[in-house]
């Protein structure tokens, strides 16, 4: 059996940042293996020639090791076709020397009958999206350097996206001879429920916009696996109003399951833990929890009418906010190919004159999709602002 029997609940994509010159990033789904379906997303680093060889060429080990044959268990597969995918980089880096330092992190799921098992190495992440509950879950710890600082109590999960280190990683395929992957957690496998969804990601997306919005995309009703997919690209390349969008190449796979027999999802979550706050006075001394109490119940019975109105109010605006959204990306996309159509005519031409004479139409098209692709970033951030208002963020 599979997890998921629908094409249409299978979506992969990846882009080329507003940074980056070439795609380093390589991603494929392997299905009806010996082992299993595997999805697979990879990383590369080393220069954008180094980068994009490195990953592709782990993605393309996997796929080889993974179809060569069945191996007695899940996680003997992910180890070895991660191994194997470390020494074919390092193999071609010994014979390009100018290749030397190349290097990729790794993230593999694979759907084995019922049981669902991980694989990753380096700062690509896996998440699982829990539809029943609308809740987002890490399923895999970074192996980065901010987040052992993190896990340390040095610095919160927060400041980790914005440290000065954030993009130092402590391992990845092609470094070393020795790999050691993480599985998944006690090598107990991950039970998923239907309409629960795995989310595999370069940080060309978790680190260009936080957990919660990629968990409201995904808690969108009425929307595509597909449409949530672009719309996670989309907001990824824009940014957030406190961090620049599209600094990284970005690729996302999405795995909706829709063939499970189990009830409730079992699974190990690496979602940060916030620390709880405490209330003291001016000089230093607790309140009574008697105070305390009274003042949770005075603020009860003033804003919770209140807060009502005005959570009314701003969900009106935003359902608004969401039309003009909606209609601003429909009219970028539709000036987008008209301009892009007229252009292909235009190279098409032969006859300088003729060129000539298109100029002027080519320059208005081009205008225009500027200026639609403008308002489209414009009510975008406008929606993800509000959204985040009444959200709290």
């Amino acid at each position: 059996m599979s997890l998921t029997t629908n094409i249409d609940n299978i979506y992969k994509k990846g882009v080329v940042g507003n940074v980056r010159k070439a795609q380093e990033d390589s991603h494929d789904i392997f299905l009806k293996t010996p082992n299993g379906d595997a999805f697979v997303v990879c990383d590369g680093m080393g220069g954008h020639v180094g980068g994009a060889v490195a990953s592709s060429t782990a993605v393309r080990s996997i796929k080889e090791y993974l179809e060569k044959e069945k191996y007695p268990n899940p996680i003997q597969a992910l180890d070895g076709a991660l191994q194997f995918a470390n020494q074919q980089i390092l193999g071609y880096a010994n014979e390009h020397p100018e290749l030397k330092g190349m290097g990729t992190t790794a993230c593999i799921v694979l759907f084995q009958g019922d049981e669902v098992w991980v694989a990753h190495v380096g700062d690509s992440r896996i998440y699982l999206y829990l539809g029943k509950e609308k809740q987002m879950h890490r399923i895999t710890k970074d192996h980065s350097y901010v987040q052992t600082l993190v896990d340390s109590g040095e610095i919160t999960d927060d400041e980790a996206e914005h440290h000065p280190n954030k993009n130092r990683i402590l391992k990845a395929l092609g470094v070393s001879l020795k790999l050691e992957p993480t599985f998944n957690y006690g090598n107990k496998p991950i039970l998923p429920k239907n309409d629960d969804v795995f989310l595999i990601c370069s940080d060309g997306l978790s680190g260009m916009i936080p957990d919660k919005t990629i968990e409201r995309v995904l808690s969108q009703k009425d929307t595509t696996l597909e449409q949530k997919g672009d719309l996670l690209i989309d907001l990824a390349m824009q940014g957030e109003t406190v961090r620049p969008g599209g600094q990284d190449n970005c690729t996302v796979e999405l795995i909706k399951v829709d063939n499970s027999p189990w009830k409730t999802s079992e699974f190990k979550s690496y979602n940060p833990v916030k620390g709880k706050g405490r209330v003291t006075l001016p000089g230093g001394k607790g309140l009574s929890s008697k105070l305390i109490a009274a003042l949770v119940a005075l603020l009860l019975a003033v804003g919770v009418g209140g807060w009502f109105v005005w959570r009314q109010i701003q969900n009106n605006k935003l359902e608004k906010l969401k039309t003009n959204y909606d209609k601003s990306k429909k009219d970028r996309d539709d000036k987008k190919k008209a301009y892009l159509s007229f252009l292909e005519d235009y190279n098409r031409q032969e006859n300088e004159d003729s060129k000539k004479a298109m100029e002027s139409v080519l320059i208005k098209y081009q205008k225009s999709y500027q200026d639609s692709q403008s308002q489209f970033k414009s009510d975008s951030n406008n929606y993800i602002q509000t959204k985040n208002k009444i959200d709290g963020k």
